[in-house]
């Protein structure tokens, strides 16, 4: 197989981006400014954007370089759910007042409120990396060395009392969760805030990849201890305990053991801080195996601040796997650890709650000596978490599948600490000041109890759902659904017909957790929607369970393959892909070892497929909950101008392709594959032989991007990740999760990473960042593209849905384009639309709620430099009358203005139903806008389709 090196296509000259979008809803004759106009570019940026131009191959006075600034105001517009929310790492309470607290995401960043909850902000999305371990906010006492560099207001600063300004200012963050799941993220290290999360600090450790815990010494906040865990899927040098005590301008390394052993746990004695606990741990993720505990963990202990330390050995097992510790806030020398071993083999089953050797362990001398009190330890290596009540150390809360609570100091324990809350408990805080008042983090979202877990509220107010996959349909609003990390699936709407007005408290909103629906149980992965009949949807779990539901009347149908009695069995993989075909809506395709093809909406099946996997016995024999199942068709797609042209990829790196609907298979194996995981494949929308595959390397403990493709049908690959060292590529330590094709440019290719969103207009020559000013950091684990509405839709692992409203303008976004001085695109048909204003958010601040699309026709335009000039836009009727003037912004970049379909207000007649919300719309038919920057000019036309209902 040959191998090409150049690219394909025509070179343009590209930098990072963001885009510039802007919103007008005027109603007078009068221009109505869509936005300031931009400040002229500063000569260090300009300096900047020359030296980038340079390296790129544009010469300083040559070819303009489309940037970052290019795409500033990018609005993409969250639209939940937030009926459950992703996995919580950690709770960090600020001292002494608990209506002040963070909460720590696996995947979703860090999140504060200041009100106990009322209300939530994100305060994390700027930076590096969404996946956070550990979170601890600590007071700046008065004598902090740090309140020298603050730069204040000496008048002011005299009279702010030096203890009320310290408190909880200082905010330390371990990034990368900790948790070994196989869809664990991982961080950059770590990061510190002294003005109470404002702004964040990078501290280095960024190789640490996960940081379960970190502790700060209550009497300094400038030395922390980080217990890094190091990485999940391979060896590494830069994990166990550091320590700083220069508020993380230089680290050391006080407790290393070796590059496959970190620290999962580390705490400070709160009556000698020197006193430092640490827990060490060895584990280990494959794609199809993991190994929890080996013979070099345990519990240490340093007297001396971390120059020296004590491995704790009496009463405790021998090998040891995850460790959870806790000290009693008012009696010190008692301890609780709860421990994974293996001594003596595992239970009867895999899933087993009590083991052999491990379970709790209880010191009542500072860990010379333990006592095991219970057996009991659930699913250690995702859990192992132990929390003493701070004013009773019989009061003991153990996290698990759900919260288990001991009154006797450990050695009876009631599992119903928490019936009702979303199971899988990997956080847990008891006020010390109130000790009925606990919070809690699972595997989905936040809980508050104000009795002792007796009763329990939910804080479902923040888009914090870890969707892995999505899907969308024609319906108007169009639907969006999605599978979700350990929330089963869910189907909601894009927008809706109820509103906020932006004048009303709460507003502008449309959308609110009453808009998205649970229909399938389960860790949820793929859906789809049939086409033809609106109440028919697809969704699957893991493992591939797959079902046909019928949501008007709430049936059910399971349609996974299963061998007969005495075949081979099927392997599904934990995320098994599947999808409708194009050319045939009763028909679907589905990936294990084999691919299936399903008849008459899955009643009828037949394998199409030898097993595609490289078959090695020794990776497809693990058990447990089909996370590690091994050997299996992980990424499969079907060409939508050829029927029966099926291209699947695997986890163990093998591609293959079928031209005769799978009576004969060829393997296509990219050479840069290297037995890495299969993330996607895409097929051309465009060209019958054209395919791009993204390659996730994560798994075999390599982070770097990963996208080739091929436009002779698999014969050669090219690697499209264009040019990092530039600033013009896919960035190191960011894999590539998925790949997408315009549907209506060939060149215009869009992939989400584990931490962005990129776009490329020259096929992969060059990549930009699209996440703008409202995407967070966060992972993008799928999209897709509406072909009516133009939408660029991205399911977050983390931040719930994204929706890029009208993404139109990057299709038509050529070499040219960024070259002419002033474009106006092409405009999309201006949809009427009436809506109700909704009440639901105006009776609590404590209520999700998301924006409805703008409403009209969205004109787009690019100017090439700031001039100072005016973009004016005047739209007329087919008789040349003018309906409307408006006015946009002159920033330069792309730039959006949104026309309401409306008049004049002084054209209108008087409308005595205009308090219902009933808009008079211009008369559907053909429109004209003239967009003007300085001396040049474009015309476009804007077709408006009819009113609702009767005129």
């Amino acid at each position: 197989m040959s191998t090409t090196s150049s690219r394909n296509g025509q070179r343009i000259h590209l930098l990072p981006s963001l885009f510039a979008v802007v919103f007008v809803a005027g109603c007078s004759r009068q221009h109505v400014s869509a936005a300031q106009p931009a400040n002229r570019p500063d000569a260090a940026a300009q300096a900047t954007s020359q030296a980038t131009a340079a390296a790129s191959g544009a010469s300083a006075e040559g070819a303009r370089v489309l940037k970052t600034e290019d795409f500033k105001g990018l609005t993409w517009r969250s639209v939940g759910p937030a009926n459950m929310g992703g996995r919580v790492a950690d709770i960090a309470l600020a001292p002494g007042n608990a209506k002040t607290f963070y909460v720590a995401y696996g995947t979703g960043g860090l999140f504060k409120t200041t009100n106990a909850g009322t209300t939530f902000a994100p305060v994390f999305d700027k930076e590096a990396t969404a996946s956070i371990g550990s979170v601890v906010v600590v007071d700046a006492p008065p004598d902090w060395p740090g309140w020298k560099d603050e730069k204040t207001d000496e008048a002011a600063a005299t009279k702010t009392d030096p203890k009320e300004k310290g408190k909880a200012k200082i905010v330390w963050v371990g990034t990368g969760e900790g948790n070994g799941r196989n869809s664990s993220s991982w961080g950059t290290g770590v990061y510190r805030s002294t003005d109470a999360s404002a702004t964040w600090t990078h501290l280095g450790l960024a190789d640490s990849h996960d940081i379960p815990r970190l502790a700060v010494d209550p009497r300094n906040p400038d030395t922390c201890y980080v217990a890094a865990l190091g990485h999940l899927w391979g060896p590494n040098k830069e994990r166990g305990v550091y320590k700083t005590v220069d508020g993380g301008k230089t680290w050391t390394a006080v407790l290393q053991i070796d590059e496959n052993t970190g620290a999962c746990d580390v705490l400070l004695d709160p009556a000698s801080p020197d006193t430092v606990y640490a827990a060490m741990y060895m584990r280990r993720r494959s794609a199809w195996s993991f190994r929890s505990g080996g013979p070099n963990g345990g519990i240490y202990r340093s007297t001396d601040g971390g120059a020296n330390w004590t491995k704790l050995t009496q009463g405790l097992p021998k090998q040891t796997g995850r460790i959870g510790l806790d000290v009693y806030q008012k009696d010190p020398r008692i301890l609780y650890a709860v421990v994974e071993s293996d001594e003596g083999g595992w239970r009867h089953e895999p899933f087993a709650d009590r083991q052999k050797a491990g379970g709790l362990f209880r010191s009542e001398d500072r860990g010379d000596t333990w006592t095991r009190v219970s057996d009991l330890n659930m699913r250690p290596f995702y859990f192992a978490k132990v929390r003493i009540d701070p004013t009773d150390d019989q009061r003991i809360y153990m996290l698990g599948w759900g919260l288990a609570i001991s009154d006797d100091g450990g050695r009876n324990f009631r599992a119903g600490g928490a019936r009702l809350p979303h199971g899988d408990m990997h956080a847990l805080v008891v006020d010390p000041a109130d000790r009925d008042h606990l919070i809690m983090g699972t595997d989905g979202g936040v809980y508050a109890s104000h009795d002792r877990a007796k009763t329990w509220d939910f804080f479902n107010n923040m888009a914090t759902g870890e969707f892995y996959n999505i899907a969308i349909d024609m319906s108007d609003p169009y639907r969006i659904a999605g599978g979700l990390q350990d929330n089963g699936n869910w189907v909601g709407v894009s927008a809706s017909n109820w509103n906020v007005p932006e004048d009303q408290p709460g507003g502008p909103a449309g959308l609110s957790n009453a808009d998205w629906r649970y229909v399938f149980d389960g860790d949820g992965y793929h859906m789809a929607f049939d086409p033809l009949d609106h109440n028919i949807a697809y969704a699957e779990a893991q493992g591939g369970e797959l079902a046909r539901i019928h949501l008007d009347t709430a049936r059910r149908k399971m349609i996974k393959p299963s061998p007969k009695e005495g075949q081979p069995r099927h392997r599904f993989n934990w995320n098994s892909p599947f999808f409708i075909s194009p050319h045939n809506p009763t028909m679907l395709y589905f990936g294990g070892n084999y691919v299936f093809k399903l008849m008459e909406r899955g009643d009828r099946w037949e394998r199409i497929s030898p097993d595609l996997s490289t078959r090695n016995v020794e990776k497809i024999e693990t058990v447990g909950s089909e996370a590690e199942t091994h050997g299996t068709v992980v990424s499969l797609a079907e060409s939508p101008l050829a029927a029966g042209l099926l291209w699947a990829g695997t986890d163990d790196g093998l591609v293959h392709v079928t031209r005769d609907n799978g009576k004969t298979w060829e393997n296509v194996t990219p050479p840069q594959v290297g037995g890495r995981y299969i993330s996607r494949i895409e097929a051309s929308h465009h060209e019958r032989d054209t395919a791009y595959v993204s390659i996730d390397g994560h798994r075999s403990n390599d982070f770097e991007p990963y996208l080739v493709m091929t436009t002779d049908g698999g014969k050669t690959w090219t690697m499209i990740t264009g040019d990092a060292a530039s600033g013009a590529g896919l960035p190191s330590n960011d894999i590539v999760k998925v790949v997408r094709e315009d549907l209506h440019n060939r060149n215009v290719l869009f992939v989400g990473t584990e931490r962005a969103v990129y776009v490329s207009i020259d096929r992969g020559g060059h990549w930009l960042k699209l996440n703008g000013e409202s995407l967070p950091t966060v992972a993008v684990d799928d999209m897709a593209i509406h072909p009516r509405e133009r939408d660029l839709v991205a399911g977050t692992h983390g931040r719930s849905i994204y929706v890029l409203d009208d993404a139109s303008p990057l299709s038509q976004l050529t070499a040219d384009v960024v070259q002419s001085e002033f474009h106006l695109f092409e405009v999309l048909p201006g949809k009427p639309r009436l809506f109700i204003e909704e009440r639901d958010g105006l009776w609590s601040e404590r209520f999700f709620r998301a924006k409805n699309p703008p409403m009209g026709a969205r004109i787009n335009y690019w100017v090439r430099d700031y001039t100072g000039e005016e973009v004016k836009l005047t739209i007329t009727d087919a008789k040349e009358n003018t309906i409307r003037e408006l006015t946009g912004s002159n920033r330069p970049g792309l730039n959006r203005v949104v026309w309401d379909l409306q008049c004049d207000k002084r054209d209108r007649f008087a409308n005595p139903e205009e308090f219902l919300g009933q808009t008079q719309f211009v008369p559907a038919g053909e429109y004209t806008v003239t967009a003007t920057y300085g001396k040049k000019t474009a015309k476009a036309t804007i077709r408006v389709l009819p009113a609702p209902g009767p005129p």
